[in-house]
């Protein structure tokens, strides 16, 4: 052994006879602590004990009674199933439309009216067809003539 680990040997056991000395200065055994206490439930890899005995515990606050799955709120299906129930939007609606005085011109809503219906055929106004006037091939004149030749005289108001 080495001079110095004497020295810091005598050292200790120095301080251990300046505090109570003999008999009276040795340590009494430590009792043993109730079988349910915390830290006798932790193992003796003490690395992390803050964490072991806080799980032990239970977390503090909002995160004790919140089930997770990997850290994630779980949502509650009756919450989910009222979310997502359809909500009457029509009194609201009445309402607005109620509201309102300004009506807009005649050719305004005609247009919107057209532009809204389908492109099917079946939702299109019919169209009335102009027909062309027929021209005749023979002219007034002609006519005067022919009823001269068969009749050998003009026929009036016939």
């Amino acid at each position: 052994m080495s001079l110095s680990l004497i020295r810091k040997g005598l050292d200790l056991f120095s301080e251990d006879i300046k505090e109570g000395g003999g008999a009276a200065g040795r340590k009494k055994p430590k009792s043993r602590a109730e079988p349910n206490s915390v830290m006798n439930r932790i193992g003796s890899n003490r690395v992390g004990v803050k964490k072991q005995v806080r799980r032990i515990h239970g977390t503090a606050g909002k995160r004790r009674n919140r089930a997770t799955v990997k850290n994630k709120p779980v949502k509650s299906a009756i919450e989910e199933y009222r979310k997502n129930q359809p909500t009457s939007h029509l009194e609201k609606n009445l309402a607005y439309m109620l509201g309102k005085t300004v009506t807009a011109e005649a050719k305004v809503t005609e247009k919107i009216v057209l532009q809204n219906r389908g492109r099917q055929s079946r939702d299109r106004p019919a169209e009335e067809k102009k027909k062309p006037q027929e021209k005749s091939l023979f002219t007034e004149a002609d006519f005067q003539n022919f009823q001269k030749e068969f009749f050998g005289r003009r026929v009036e108001g016939v």
